[in-house]
């Protein structure tokens, strides 16, 4: 290996030859070797570069110089153009003599930063306006003159529901824009061609409206922009002002509201200005003073409604609240006369109210006509100083008394009934006055009425300054004050001591003629037994001889007896009748019935008469009549028997006629007369006043030559009031009569007719076993040979006592009870075979005795029938067979459909009810409950001599008493009332009590199987 001469001179110096043998040496000295060689091949290219650089500077130096003479030139034509540009350039050249080109390097860095700086605040100027129009509650967009989008804001996007963003729209071409977003309006047609014409125009649009189809509006303006006068484009904006709209919409309707309520007032309302003209006058104003709207704005009101004497007033009360901010006459109610367009003057009441709105004052005035409220005030105030003069001079004691009971007024009919003065009454309890005994408690009960805010009316004994017991009927109210609050009680008082004695008398008069009827009626049902009882046996008997064979002349003899008792029978009827409709207890029935039957009935009866005497009688009976009618054809039948039996009597040739005729026809009942003419004797009109009195006839020689009692034509006319019709008679003197009578009657059903003639002979009697209970042999005799015909097994017992024992050892079917017995009478054996012996037998009554009270006392008793003696054979035999046969031998229970004799009447409730069963069943046991309660009070209450509770309870059960119909009753109960009230007479008290509490306990049971359980 070839060393650098320089290395080897090193080594030859420096190294001995062990370190030239050692190879880790060798290999350092062959690198420093390497070095050495580089470091001479770099130094020859060093010098080859050194050397072209040379000829590089030189070249360079002279281009240099070039460039200097060039920059020196330039800078020379740079001050030239800086001199152009800059006005000011001579103040700013290079003073100091510093190098041209850095004076101005510097002068352009410094242009350059100003540049800068302004660019940089226009940047920010152009960012705040986009911000700004991004951020508008506008639409904003922007275009250039070529329709260009330059700048457009999101709200603007969403308006027009482009989905797009806005910054990349920025350079879009808003040319079509129009057509596509014209759907987007209600009024879409004229869209486009208002764009167009906005931008051909290139003149300012403000606040132009907008509807679109999804109910919002939006408001559109137009700017057009002009740079230097050069238009370079515009700027849209729409703003959405649906909220706007739509309070400007309910402003519009809250005025329209506003006026319509004002103009609707019925107060007049004006409102008048600062100036005193009328400035609004609603409807009302113009009723009530004639000057419409048109005529009064801009007037004044003393130029219209303000009286004379009135209108300095008013200009006078204007100026000083226009000076001062006072006026004593606004924001109050006043009373002050006013002017109607026709001069009238009326009194009206005034509020005048000042009000600020927008700065601007106005007064608003509430006028209401009060002319008619003055009328009643002043018709009041007269009546209050009428009333105050009748309290003052009436004779009607009135006080006044505090919750203290403490009088605090008293008239001056109070001070005279009373025997005191005003001043000894002021300040006292009236109770301590006047009221002694037991009525202290009640007047405590009065108080608490009053303090419940009840009035009533009550009778009181009490006694006068003078000591004398009189009599007051007091009317006590409750007294309020203006809040309602009890203050006390007033009292008006009137004496009625004449009239209470007046009554007692009366009461003592109606007691001796109930007396007087009970023993009339008592008398009626002893003559009726007495003389039945017999015509019973002699009618029986007649009727047993008929049955036999017997000679002509017998049974001539005996037809002759039978007409002689039938005609006492009648005239004994005839007369209980009378009885019956005088006390009350005539009973009409209500069934189907035919009336051409009824009147056929009758002539079958009575045309052998007729015949006898050769007397045609006919009869005639309208088509259009209804088949079938509701009413009492044995009453009807009776009231023809009368009539007819009567134009028999009194003619003597000729004929009489039966006429049936229909006055109106209803869907559901008739207007019928019945006319009977004859060709009799006739009566004088002077007799056809009297004729329907009792036993009255013309004169004595027609009784004598035709008989009777004069009974007949007054049951007719009874019978016939009863079924609220009419009777009228025409009639003359040896010409004849006619008789009409004029009944309304309900149409029946044919279904429900019933046969009335049903042969004795259909039914079988065989075996039934009866106990025949009778005091009288003839009758138990007849009774025996009727039922032995029948086949019959008769037991007879000759009274009470004698019966009970017999059925102790035997049952029977049937028990036939007579009523009047010996040791034990009928009604009370019949209460000890129900109560004791708990029989349900069939009891049949066999009474002589056919008044209603009688045959309510066998029912009470636990009797199920009844016959009134004489009896029919066939009706003996029909009632056994209804109870026996026909029913099963037990208790019977009425049918539905069979006629019962109620205790009650359901028709005023069915009418109150209208046709709610369910509230008629309330209240029948409403009734039912009270009724057993109230029982069980009073005789508690009798029981504890507590008869003021035994009148207020009877007086508390009597309305429902009286809603049920139970009329029987309804005189006892208000006796018992009144006694129980006034008088402490156990006995009396519980007697009356005894037989109301009878009746009620009946009705009480026949509610419960009769009505209830249907």
């Amino acid at each position: 290996m070839e060393q650098h001469r320089l290395l080897q001179k090193q080594i030859k110096k420096y190294l001995t030859p062990e370190y030239l043998e050692n190879p880790i040496f060798s290999n350092f000295i062959q690198a420093i070797n390497d070095s050495y060689i580089s470091f001479e091949r770099d130094k020859e290219i060093v010098n080859h570069a050194f050397q072209e650089s040379e000829k590089e500077y030189h070249s360079i130096n002279q281009s240099l110089k070039e460039e200097y003479e060039l920059k020196k030139q330039s800078i020379a034509n740079l001050y030239d153009g800086l001199e152009a540009m800059e006005d000011d350039f001579e103040d700013i050249q290079n003073k100091d003599n510093a190098d041209d080109l850095l004076f101005i390097s510097k002068y352009l860095n410094r242009q350059i930063e100003k540049r800068r700086e302004t660019e940089k605040n226009l940047v920010t100027t152009v960012e705040l306006l986009k911000t700004l129009l991004a951020n508008l509650q506008s639409g904003i967009l922007v275009e250039d003159e070529n329709r260009n989008i330059l700048f457009t804001n999101q709200l603007f996007c969403d308006l027009f529901s482009i989905p797009a963003a806005p910054d990349s729209m920025i350079g879009m071409d808003c040319t079509d824009s129009a057509e596509q977003s014209k759907h987007l309006f209600v009024d879409s047609d004229k869209f486009s061609p208002r764009i167009t014409k906005i931008l051909n125009n290139r003149k300012v649009v403000v606040d132009e409206l907008l509807e679109m189809k999804n109910g919002k509006f939006l408001e559109r303006d137009y700017i057009p922009i002009y740079i230097k006068n050069e238009y370079k484009g515009h700027l849209w904006k729409y703003t959405d002002i649906t909220s706007r709209i739509e309070s400007k919409l309910l402003l519009e309707q809250s005025e329209e509201r506003n006026r319509l309520i004002m103009n609707s007032a019925l107060n007049a309302i004006i409102n008048i200005d600062i100036h005193g003209k009328i400035i609004f006058w609603n409807k009302q104003a113009e009723t009530i003073f004639g000057w419409t709207r048109e005529e009064v704005l801009g007037k004044t009101l003393q130029e219209t409604i303000i009286p004379n004497q009135h209108k300095k007033s008013h200009v006078n009360g204007m100026s000083h609240y226009m000076k001062t901010g006072e006026g004593p006459a606004l924001n109050k109610q006043l009373e002050l006369p006013a002017l109607k367009k026709d001069g009238t003057e009326f009194p009206v009441e005034i509020a005048i109210i000042p009000i600020k709105q927008n700065n601007e004052l106005f007064f608003c005035s509430f006028i209401q006509d009060i002319s008619e409220r003055k009328k009643s005030e002043n018709k009041l105030k007269f009546q209050e100083e009428k009333y105050r003069n009748i309290i003052a001079n009436m004779n009607l004691g009135m006080i006044e008394v505090n919750n203290d009971e403490t009088i605090l007024f008293a008239n001056q009919s109070f001070c005279k009934i009373s025997g005191y003065e005003l001043d000894e009454l002021i300040g006292k309890n009236p109770s301590k006055l006047f009221v002694f005994g037991e009525n202290v408690e009640k007047i405590e009960q009065k108080k608490q009425l009053r303090a419940e805010g009840k009035s009533d009316i009550y009778q009181i004994p009490i006694k006068n300054k003078r000591g004398e017991l009189r009599w007051w009927a007091i009317s006590g109210a409750p007294n309020y004050d203006d809040k309602g609050n009890l203050i006390g009680t007033i009292g008006i008082h009137l004496d009625i001591t004449e009239q209470k004695k007046l009554e007692i008398e009366l009461e003592n008069e109606k007691l001796k003629a109930l007396e007087a009827s009970n023993a009339k009626e008592a008398f009626l049902a002893n003559m009726s037994h007495e003389i039945r009882t017999p015509l019973n046996a002699i009618i029986g008997f007649l009727r047993e001889l008929s049955k036999q064979e017997l000679t002509d002349l017998q049974k001539k003899y005996i037809e002759n007896s039978s007409i002689a008792s039938k005609h006492l029978l009648a005239i004994i009827n005839n007369i209980l009748d009378i009885s019956k409709i005088e006390a009350g207890e005539m009973s009409l029935e209500s069934e189907e019935f035919i009336l051409e039957n009824s009147i056929n009935n009758v002539i079958t009866v009575l045309h052998p008469k007729a015949t006898q005497k050769q007397i045609n009688l006919y009869s005639k009976n309208s088509p259009s009549i209804a088949k079938v009618l509701k009413g009492d054809a044995l009453r009807i039948e009776q009231i023809l028997f009368n009539l007819v039996g009567n134009s028999i009597k009194f003619t003597q040739k000729g004929e009489i006629n039966i006429n049936c005729k229909l006055i109106n026809d209803y869907p559901n009942s008739q207007d019928i007369s019945i006319s009977i003419s004859d060709t009799g004797i006739g009566m004088d009109k002077e007799f056809l006043n009297s004729i329907f009195r009792k036993f009255s006839q013309e004169d004595i020689e027609v009784t004598r030559k035709y008989g009777g009692t004069g009974l007949g034509m007054a049951i007719t006319n009874e019978l016939v009031h009863l079924m609220k019709g009419k009777i009228e008679i025409e009639s003359e003197k040896n010409v004849g009569t006619t008789i009409h009578i004029f009944l309304h009657f309900k149409k029946g059903d044919i279904s429900n007719l019933k046969n009335s003639h049903q042969e004795a002979t259909t039914t079988s009697l065989e075996n039934i076993s009866i106990l025949l209970v009778e005091d009288n042999d003839m009758n138990r005799m007849v009774a025996q040979n009727s039922l032995q015909y029948y086949n019959c097994k008769v037991t007879e017992a000759e009274n009470g006592m004698e019966a009970l024992e017999i059925l102790k050892k035997e049952n029977f079917d049937i028990i036939l009870m007579d009523i009047q017995m010996p040791e034990m009478d009928g009604i009370e054996a019949t209460k000890i075979i129900r109560s004791e012996f708990k029989l349900a037998t069939p009891i049949v009554a066999l009474t002589a005795n056919a008044f209603k009270s009688e045959i309510e006392k066998c029912k009470k008793a636990g009797m199920n029938d009844y016959i009134t003696k004489p009896f029919d054979e066939i009706n003996l035999i029909e009632t056994i067979a209804k109870h026996t046969i026909r029913k099963g031998n037990v208790l019977p229970k009425i049918e539905k459909n069979q006629k019962i004799q109620k205790l009650y009447n359901l028709n005023s409730l069915n009418n109150l009810s209208r046709g709610n069963k369910e509230f008629v069943d309330k209240m029948i046991t409403i009734f039912i409950d009270q009724t057993n309660i109230t029982i069980d009070k009073i005789e508690v209450a009798i029981a504890n001599n507590n008869f003021i509770e035994v009148s207020q309870l009877i007086h508390k059960i009597k309305p429902s008493i009286e809603g049920i119909g139970v009329t029987s009753i309804i005189d006892d109960v208000k006796i018992l009332e009144k006694i129980a009230k006034e008088s402490d007479d156990k006995t009396q008290i519980e007697a009356i009590f005894l037989d109301i509490k009878e009746v009620l306990k009946q009705v009480v049971n026949q509610l419960k199987d009769y009505e209830i359980t249907n």
